[in-house]
């Protein structure tokens, strides 16, 4: 970042090189205020209509408790397992019972709802789903058929109630809320009331059915299993004496410990079988010499260490002796000795791997055909004794029948039956005295939340569609280029106010504190300083250009310096009428021929700034700003005066800006906040670049307040640095 970048940069973040920039939303939000308010409203109204036109619905509410009650009446101790003290599936059935059809057609038939006009009435549906039906594609039932064919029928009536009856578990208790909606507030609390009511006598009913019913099941129950267990035990006595069984358990468990140590031992025998087998083929396979039990054979080592040593001194003496000699032929003899002792302890080696081999497999082959005969013994043991444990295994299922059913039945009796009642009623169900729904602090609460989520969204998406420049980021990540001053938007209390003026007028204001902000990063933009001839351009008309033109020029004569401002747009000029200077001889005069630029050139509104204006409109100003005439001219005046700055025509459409960009040493890109589209100021920046301008940065105007939506800091560290008229009073000048 250069110099004057960062001189400028005061209300620029550091921050903004990434990462979630918070302040950058709540301008967009900032910015769009009114239409986060104007969605809001809507909702607000929305949701107050849609209430307003809902039906007030009633609630009525009854707390039971429901406790665990384990029903032992055929259950078996040891058989079945015990359910825990809170069982889920048991709490789960009660919920269930209570939203049955059989349950609200008993109360249906015992307040007579059949005849009720109060509890057919219909809740008058919502605004919004009246708009959902109005534009659905798919046509809306016809509810007065449904509606008369329901209300005609008890199954109806049913579904009606159970549409409106609710149950809600009260979390880590044995307690549970029925509830009722209905229109009429005296119906809910009867509705809710009789449904209470007769959950618990149908509850009581069935338990009374069930315990009489199970007296008389046992009873019968225990005649037959009592004959079984007789039958049983007889068949059992019999089996046993024809086939003079004793204890066939014991018999059969001293041979399943023989068969478990044969295969214990069978495996080990197995294992050092394949080990010999595979030494045995290794023999047969390398041969002697190369067998490892015969290389490792410290005997057959010590041989040939031995047999080496004595060729070895039968070659030295061979250069000596003859073959003849006698200590040759000793040594020869000695020679063939060990060879000979090598060959049998070779051969006892091969002879005793063969002899392991063969004896393990002999082993293996015994220990097989053990196995068999106590597998044999085995089989035929559990053969003999299948019918003796099929008769035993019923003789003890039979008695252990016997003796639960005979422990049940002494439990079960209808009087302890019907007098314990498990559900219980805490709270009866009272007639409210308000409605429960529509809530309309609630609907409000809810439409205010979604008005501001979807204000927000709204506002995120007219930010997204807006392409405009908003803030000096923007400038710079479209076009490349530094931002040299940003300007302040200004509103004036007068019409007749010339804002160009305005910053040498109050030179305490914001709006004269950004332009000497620009003329300083002007002077550090390059080595020379303050680039002697300044073209000021835009991409369109109205941006400020003419403005800015001026305001420059007046701070660069409030810094001593002489400075000549030309109006080089001649198409649409219009610095004589800011300066309220006259225009009948301009720049056009000088190009033409016929005058001197000393007759054309005007005195501003100040001493030290030179004005020289336009004059008539040429029908080729393009020609004319390219002549020869006009470089000479520049020339002239940049010798004559400290800075020249060119108020030239919009860039895009047209050629002069161009021209006037390549003949000046520098440009500046004047850029309106909210209003200078991004492709515009994309396509001007390159258009004069095309033209090897040397486009020195963009100076953003109009920033802040009203469309740009970031003046807020920008206009906090220019006013930190300057104050009004009424603080300058309070604050006295130092002496000069």
């Amino acid at each position: 970042m250069s110099l004057y970048d960062r001189l400028q940069v005061g209300g620029l973040d550091e921050d903004d090189e990434g990462g979630l920039n918070i302040k950058e939303y709540w301008a967009v939000i900032v910015r769009h205020k009114f239409t986060i308010i104007l969605f809001v409203i809507i909702a607000l109204v929305a949701a107050a209509i849609s209430t307003s036109l809902q039906t007030p619905i009633y609630r009525s509410s009854v707390k039971l408790q429901i406790d665990r009650e384990a029903t032992r009446v055929v259950n078996f101790e040891g058989v079945t397992p015990r359910e825990a003290a809170y069982s889920y599936d048991f709490y789960e059935t009660q919920y269930q019972l209570l939203k049955s059809r059989g349950l609200a057609k008993r109360v249906v038939e015992q307040l007579g709802l059949e005849s009720s006009d109060q509890f057919k009435a219909k809740e008058k549906p919502s605004f919004f789903h009246e708009l959902k039906r109005f534009f659905s594609s798919v046509p809306a039932a016809d509810t007065s058929k449904d509606s008369t064919h329901s209300e005609s029928s008890t199954k109806g009536l049913e579904s009606l109630l159970l549409a409106n009856l609710s149950v809600t578990p009260v979390k880590n208790s044995r307690l549970v809320v029925v509830s009722y909606d209905s229109p009429n507030p005296e119906l809910a609390a009867r509705v809710v009331n009789a449904l209470a009511k007769s959950f618990i006598d149908t509850t009581m009913e069935r338990r009374f059915e069930n315990s009489s019913y199970a007296k008389e099941f046992l009873s019968d129950r225990i005649k037959q299993v009592r004959a079984n267990l007789e039958e049983s035990e007889r068949k059992l006595v019999e089996y046993a004496s024809q086939r003079e069984i004793v204890d066939l358990e014991s018999k059969q468990s001293i041979l399943m410990q023989k068969l478990e140590a044969l295969n214990s031992r069978l495996t080990e025998v197995e294992a050092d079988r394949i080990k010999a087998e595979s030494s045995y083929q290794e023999m047969q396979s390398s041969g002697a010499q190369g067998f490892d039990s015969v290389s490792d054979s410290e005997v057959i080592t010590t041989y040939k260490e031995k047999l080496a040593d004595l060729e070895a001194q039968y070659q030295d003496k061979l250069n000596i002796y003859k073959p003849g000699y006698p200590a040759m032929k000793r040594l020869q003899d000695q020679i063939s000795g060990l060879k000979r002792k090598i060959r049998q302890e070779t051969s006892d080696i091969q002879a005793s791997v063969k002899s392991r081999y063969q004896a393990a497999v002999r082993e293996q082959a015994m220990l097989q055909s053990r196995m068999a005969d106590v597998k044999g013994q085995i089989l035929e043991l559990q053969r003999k004794s299948t019918d003796y444990q099929a008769l035993k295994r019923d003789v003890e299922t039979n008695r252990e029948l016997y003796n639960g059913l005979l422990q049940r039945i002494k439990e079960v009796g209808v009087a302890a039956g019907v007098g314990s009642n498990n559900i219980s009623i805490i709270d009866k169900g009272e007639v409210p005295g308000a409605a429960y729904k529509p809530n309309l602090k609630r609907n409000l609460q809810i439409a205010l939340i979604v008005g501001l989520l979807g204000g927000i969204g709204l506002a995120f998406l007219f930010e997204h569609l807006d392409d405009t420049i908003k803030s000096s980021a923007d400038v710079e990540k479209i076009t490349g280029l530094p931002v040299i001053g940003v300007v302040p938007e200004v509103r004036l209390g007068d019409e007749s106010e010339s804002l160009a003026l305005k910053a040498y007028a109050e030179p305490k204001s914001a709006i004269a504190e950004a332009y000497r902000s620009c003329r300083t990063a002007l002077s550090f933009s390059s080595e020379s300083g303050t680039p002697r001839i300044l073209h000021i351009a835009s991409s369109i008309a109205g941006e400020g250009k003419t403005t800015s033109a001026i305001s420059l020029a007046l701070t660069y004569v409030q810094a001593g310096l002489n400075v000549l401002l030309v109006d080089c747009d001649l198409r649409n000029p219009s610095l004589h009428n800011e300066l309220a200077l006259s225009n009948e001889l301009g720049l056009t005069n000088y190009l033409v021929g016929g005058y001197k630029p000393s007759e054309i050139i005007q005195t501003g509104v100040v001493g030290g700034l030179y004005v020289m204006t336009s004059g008539p409109l040429p029908p080729n100003p393009a020609e004319l700003l390219g002549s020869g005439k006009m470089e000479s001219f520049l020339q002239i005046a940049s010798e004559k005066f400290d800075v020249v700055i060119l108020d030239g025509p919009p860039v895009l459409g047209l050629a002069d800006a161009l021209i006037l960009a390549n003949m000046a040493n520098a440009s500046i890109m004047v850029v309106d906040a909210g209003v200078t589209r991004n492709d515009m100021l994309k396509g001007s920046v390159q258009r004069l670049r095309q033209a090897h301008a040397h486009v020195l940065g963009a100076l953003l105007v109009k920033y802040g307040q009203g469309r740009s939506g970031y003046g807020y800091d920008y206009q906090y560290h220019y006013n930190y640095y300057s104050y009004d008229a009424e603080d300058a009073e309070e604050h006295p000048k130092l002496a000069s």
